[in-house]
């Protein structure tokens, strides 16, 4: 996924430099029109950098006066577009981004991803693992102050300690990855309390150290179940069993399918558990509730503290303390 990302870039990288050639030719041509001048210093500077470095190759001299030479016709041409009614530096290189010169690379001995290459680089690569716009959401911006300091009902520590935690396991599971001290993360509670926002920042986190990540919902992980199911055509399940850390968003929302649902989510986290692989699951759903829907052989897998982490989510919807603080 990422190699076949850093193709296409380098494709329109490729296609971004010929466009630019043909815009630099497009204005020499326009400016040689209205002011023949211009062309003929155009021309004379070319000669005058061949025939200096033909000196140089030839044991002839040197090319010291060419930096001068090349000063004085600069002036006159800069002079002549102005007169013309053309900035100044018309006929300078034509580049979107000056520090690479369109390359999407930077430095000489060390080649580093220009910063315009890599916005656009991330920007795909959360779209293709199902991040999207989300990519907002990271550790970074996570704002534990909109938790109420109030405590919670029978227990000892307020919403906001207990978001500050599970936060804190959260980043500590994307920082040690696959050396967390436990594979799969089990993240439950009601909706509003910021579980997808810290699925997202754990897959941003994830995918920066270079991990590969998939994301999606418990609803578009049973369409994908159930087209396996009924083509024989086990290619993206295959993926979803494959990929470093697989996160599967709001368990319990899709349809309850005979032979899909319940028989694929196992086969999913029996196999992923199996090869060592990680899976961030969360859901609304209790504990109970979940055995309720899953039956005990899914949830025993994820009650195992050997295997995974139970997060539990409490408090107010974050999303109405936000509309009465207004």
């Amino acid at each position: 996924m990422r190699n076949a990302i850093l193709r296409e870039l380098m494709t329109e990288y490729e296609q971004l430099r010929a466009a630019n050639a043909r815009e630099e030719l497009r204005r020499r041509e326009e400016v040689s029109r209205r002011c023949p001048e211009i062309a003929a210093i155009l021309e004379q500077r070319q000669q005058l950098i061949f025939q200096g470095v033909r000196n140089v190759l030839d044991g002839q001299g040197s090319a010291e006066n060419l930096p001068q030479q090349m000063e004085v016709l600069t002036a006159r041409l800069e002079h002549l577009l102005q007169e013309n009614g053309y900035p100044a530096t018309y006929l300078d290189p034509v580049y979107r981004c000056a520090r690479c010169k369109d390359t999407g690379y930077v430095g000489e001995t060390v080649r580093d991803m220009c910063d315009c290459m890599k916005s656009r680089y991330y920007a795909r690569l959360y779209r293709q693992v199902g991040l999207s716009e989300k990519g907002a959401q990271s550790f970074e911006t996570y704002n534990e102050n909109l938790f109420s300091t109030d405590l919670l009902p029978n227990q000892r520590i307020s919403q906001r300690e207990c978001m500050a935690l599970l936060r804190d396991i959260c980043q500590e599971y994307a920082d040690t990855y696959p050396h967390s001290p436990t594979p799969d993360l089990l993240l439950t509670g009601p909706s509003g309390l910021g579980k997808t926002f810290l699925m997202h920042a754990m897959a941003k986190r994830l995918l920066d150290r270079g991990l590969n990540v998939l994301m999606l919902s418990a609803y578009r992980f049973l369409d994908l179940a159930r087209k396996a199911y009924f083509s024989h055509d086990g290619g993206e399940m295959d993926t979803l069993m494959e990929t470093d850390v697989l996160m599967l968003d709001d368990l319990g929302s899709e349809p309850l399918m005979e032979n899909i649902t319940i028989v694929q989510l196992f086969n999913l986290i029996n196999e992923r558990q199996t090869a060592g692989r990680g899976t961030v699951l969360s859901t609304n759903l209790t504990v109970g509730e979940l055995q309720a829907r899953y039956t005990e052989r899914i949830v025993s897998r994820l009650m195992d503290p050997r295997q995974c982490t139970l997060l539990q989510f409490m408090g107010s919807d974050i999303r109405r303390r936000k509309v009465e603080t207004l």
